[in-house]
This record gives C-alpha cells, sequence and structure tokens, in this order.
C-alpha cells in the first residue's frame, strides 16, 4: 500500500509544486505598472491645492497630480501631466474690442454645445489628437474659459477634471 502511495504523492507535490510557480508568474506578471496605473495612482492619492492667480485675478483648486506652468502669457493659467491639461483663460469685456466670443470660437472649430445657461456654455470637441471639455463663464466684466485636454485613452482620467470644469464657479 505504501508503494501505491509514494508516486501519488509524488504526483500531487509536484502539480503543487507547477501551480505555486504558475501561480508566482501571473503575480509578477500582474504588478507591472505602466504609465496609465502611475497615472490612476496618482489620481487615487490626489489632494485639491489652493493657487490664487495674480493673472487671473481669482483663486483655483486644481489636483496635485497636476503641475503649474510657468507661462509668459498673462492672461492664462495651465496645470499638466504629461497629455492630461487643465487651462484657465480670460477675456475681458471692454468696449467693442470682442470679434468672437471663445464660446463662438470653440463652436468655429467644430465643438459641440451641450449645455448653455444664463452665464455660462460647456462644449466639447476634439483639436487634432486631443479631446477637449470646456466652460465659458460670462461674470459680466469678463470671459472666463476652463478646458480639460487629453488625449482619447485618457479618457477615464479626465472624467473627474471634466467634473470639475462643469462645476467650475469663479472664486474672487
Amino acid at each position: 500500500m505504501t508503494r501505491h502511495r509514494l508516486p501519488l504523492l509524488l504526483f500531487c507535490t509536484l502539480l503543487t509544486l507547477t501551480a505555486c510557480q504558475h501561480r508566482q508568474q501571473l503575480k509578477s506578471f500582474n504588478n507591472e505598472i505602466t504609465a496609465d496605473d502611475s497615472l490612476n495612482i496618482a489620481l487615487s492619492q490626489s489632494v485639491m491645492v489652493s493657487y490664487h492667480s495674480p493673472t487671473l485675478g481669482f483663486d483655483i483648486e486644481y489636483p496635485s497630480y497636476l503641475q503649474h506652468q510657468q507661462l509668459n502669457d498673462s492672461e492664462m493659467e495651465v496645470f499638466m501631466n504629461n497629455d492630461l491639461s487643465l487651462s484657465f483663460m480670460q477675456q475681458l469685456l471692454e468696449g467693442d474690442d470682442i470679434f468672437r466670443t471663445p464660446g463662438q470660437q470653440l463652436m468655429g472649430m467644430g465643438a459641440e454645445l451641450l449645455e448653455a445657461g444664463d452665464d455660462y456654455s460647456i462644449h466639447t470637441g476634439q483639436e487634432g489628437d486631443f479631446e477637449y471639455y470646456a466652460k465659458v463663464i460670462d461674470d459680466s466684466t469678463r470671459l472666463v474659459t476652463v478646458i480639460v485636454r487629453y488625449l482619447p485613452n485618457r479618457a477615464q482620467a479626465a472624467e473627474p477634471l471634466k467634473q470639475y470644469v462643469h462645476d467650475f464657479q469663479i472664486q474672487k
């Protein structure tokens, strides 16, 4: 009887070792972190950072995974992470200086109007390889445009920023 159990025990041990080795290979395969994974990790660990823009004259809260970009343009603030960006622009309403509003410019570029209120409009579109989601706010002294731009493969990462743009209000 012991003779018959030895091959069975040897077979079970071999099967268990093979299964463990296979499981280790799968585990190591699943632990590889890609650029998308690192962005998702950054998104999940993000906190909101307050920034007062002396250029635009209002406060901006942006997610900590975005980096503030220093620009020479006096009417714009940009926060980026690789191929994901959040931009804030303004156009002062002074006399007859405005030929086309930002909303009209977006529509002229092929943007779709998603929503319009008394003092805002929401647009979506594509420019080159990038998709964008924008809100134009008219606060009676200026037009403020907030845009999130992203590559289509970053659409999931852009969803919280799209909601942020949709809900954005000018804080003075």
